[in-house]
């Protein structure tokens, strides 16, 4: 993987630490997959599961549509997990600024052919999310009700860590007054 640096320009807010990647895993919803492609590269946003022991990342996708198209075996991909924080300000506008930690992983897609393999990623995904919700209030999917989903896995080949905090030269700092979740709508 010698296409990309070794390292981030700020060294400042690099993160090496392994513990780092794991905790920005474990303790995220969503992530920003891309796809190598020619023209323009597929950007697709799912839900995964980190899985600390094969150190991959497993997320799900439609067989139709562009993903389904695109997101194939042995396919180079990078993927991206971030939070944001507080903003902040200082006496100069060029140091104004927003917390955040963010990592960046590279790897190759293997997609999960396996149906037994395939079932046991979407439990696993099922009870990451939904773990809290009694199995006696709904009816469990089934492998016929999962055939229109694709799950893949990336093989974390390298990770880049980023983390800023409010630095000491602000002047104020504060959570922006939208939301970053989404609201529900009334209907």
């Amino acid at each position: 993987m010698n296409q990309y640096p070794q390292s981030v320009r700020r060294k400042d807010r690099q993160e090496t630490d392994n513990a780092f990647l794991h905790e920005m895993l474990n303790n995220s919803v969503s992530c920003s997959i891309a796809i190598e492609k020619e023209g323009y590269p597929l950007i697709h946003v799912a839900f995964y599961h980190f899985d600390e022991a094969s150190n991959d990342i497993v997320f799900h996708f439609s067989k139709h549509g562009h993903a389904g198209e695109e997101i194939t075996d042995g396919k180079k991909a990078s993927i991206s997990v971030y939070k944001y924080g507080r903003l902040y300000t200082a006496s100069k506008a060029v140091d104004f600024g927003c917390e955040y930690q963010s990592v960046i992983l590279y790897g190759k897609i293997r997609v999960i052919d396996d149906e037994q393999e395939r079932m046991q990623a979407m439990s696993d995904f099922f009870d990451r999310y939904f773990a809290h919700i009694p199995r006696s209030s709904y009816e469990a999917f089934t492998a016929t009700q999962a055939k229109p989903i694709h799950v893949a896995k990336l093989r974390i080949e390298q990770w880049f860590g980023k983390e800023h905090a409010v630095p000491p030269l602000a002047t104020d700092a504060f959570f922006p007054d939208f939301s970053a979740v989404m609201e529900p709508r009334d209907e």
